[in-house]
């Protein structure tokens, strides 16, 4: 088996990262990534080649999808569960965090790519089955109180959608429940047309294996995946949770009986984290770095930013400054005040280059989220390179505008020329000239 990530190797984001989760050591966390895995290639391209940053991204993407998941199970299931399918399972990246919470003889996984299955069989001790591109090819004898599909949906052409939809539904137990993750079309911007059925297909995918006729990307409505449920389950309930998983699918909620009370299902999403600005301030010392930036979560709620360095923390910035230009963005006025910010002291001796910075969100559980790595030089030059981004788009604006002002004001002398050169031509202004030439004749004026 060749891997493309081994459980020895040292990355420092990857390190930093397993340190705060507490998943360093005696955890029992498989690191190991198969080189086959596309979804690595996949964030190594997204991070313009940066291997240390598309492994942070890996894993720490593979907790936060784990956790949303796990929040379902535990609602649906507070005194534990029986089996689990985690479908279209892919090499692991979710698995992985799965296994610390559920027993891996109660979980399968099942994917299309047979060495995935076999991967994840041996890493992490899981039942594999080895899945199809056609629903109707599936064998799968188990029945399940618990399905959780995560893109599978995001890439399905309609009828394909709601025969994976009736397959699904068929393997679980009565009252089990299906989560799965979605693309909205509010995502496209801008968005083009949505045909009438709600559901847009378009043969393009990251994936380099897979036929774009059968896995290509797909967006839907609220509309659509209600009443593609309704046909293939008509008794199920259905919850959505916007932007459910990292900020960007939507997650619907599918339990096998009616009328299920969702409201306690108190789902806490994934944060929006940005940050705008890191600098060193003028006049206090080049000792001290000056962080500032917006943060937001549509369900549930946060507390504060966290600025953690090697391990340490080093501030804890309260999330209240106004930004209604935020929640203009997300079209929420709860949003208003989500800015945060502060200046605060580096260490002694802090290595800007080697040192690691963990910038995290705190949720209203209490939960950190851990979204942003990188040492202090470069999130310094990043941020600069932003500010010179900013500062030439500035630049572009308004020479556009300042050519369209000189525009505008040459359009108008041109058109006060025209109106002169009318008004000279003109049968009364060729008159009012006779008269002063008159005038001036018999001496009535001094006018030139």
């Amino acid at each position: 088996m060749s891997l493309s990530y081994r459980p020895d190797e040292t990355s420092p984001f990857v390190r930093a990262f397993l340190d705060d989760r507490g998943l360093s050591g005696s955890s029992g966390l498989d690191l190991a990534i198969d080189e086959r895995d596309e979804m690595l290639g996949f964030l190594v391209d997204g991070m313009e080649g940066d291997r240390d940053k598309a492994l942070f991204a890996y894993f720490r993407s593979g907790l936060s999808i784990a956790d949303a998941l796990l929040q379902v199970l535990r609602w649906r299931y507070p005194d534990g569960m029986g089996n689990v399918l985690d479908f279209a399972s892919g090499y692991g990246r979710i698995t992985r965090f799965l296994v610390r919470e559920i027993q891996p003889e109660s979980l399968w996984v099942a994917d299309v790519y047979a060495e995935g299955v076999r991967f994840q069989e041996e890493r992490f001790g899981v039942h594999g089955v080895v899945s199809t591109v056609r629903p109707e090819d599936l064998v799968l004898g188990e029945t399940f109180d618990a399905i959780l599909v995560t893109s599978l949906f995001t890439h399905l052409p309609g009828e394909r959608f709601l025969a994976w939809l009736r397959m699904l539904f068929g393997r679980l137990n009565p009252g089990g429940v299906l989560a799965f993750s979605t693309h909205d079309p509010s995502l496209l911007v801008p968005c083009p047309p949505i045909p009438e059925s709600g559901l847009l297909f378009q043969e393009i995918s990251e994936s380099g294996s897979l036929d774009t006729s059968d896995y290509g990307s797909t967006w839907v409505t609220e509309t659509f995946v209600r009443g593609a449920v309704a046909r293939v389950a008509p008794s199920a309930s259905v919850h959505r949770l916007e932007r459910g998983l990292c900020n960007y699918q939507d997650l619907y909620v599918a339990v096998l009986e009616p009328g299920v009370d969702f409201s306690g299902l108190r789902y806490t999403g994934e944060p929006h984290l940005f940050l705008e600005h890191c600098g060193v301030p003028g006049g206090v010392g080049p000792d001290r770095l000056q962080m500032s930036g917006w943060a937001a979560v549509r369900s549930g709620g946060i507390e504060a930013v966290e600025v953690i360095l090697d391990g340490r923390l080093l501030a804890e910035l309260p999330i209240v400054h106004p930004r209604p230009d935020v929640a203009a963005l997300l079209g929420e006025p709860r949003y208003l005040h989500s800015g945060w910010g502060g200046i605060f002291a580096l260490p002694p001796g802090t290595s800007r280059g080697s040192s690691v910075l963990l910038i995290r969100v705190r949720d209203g559980r209490g939960v950190s989220h851990p979204l942003r790595a990188g040492s202090v030089e470069s999130l310094l030059l990043e941020s600069a390179r932003k500010d010179v981004s900013v500062l030439h788009h500035d630049l572009k604006t308004a020479g556009e505008r300042l050519a369209e002002v000189e525009a505008h004001a040459e359009a108008e002398i041109e058109g006060l020329r025209a109106r002169i050169a009318a008004m000279e031509s003109s049968r009364f202004w060729k008159m009012r000239n006779a008269w002063f030439r008159l005038k001036r004749g018999v001496g009535l004026t001094h006018e030139d």
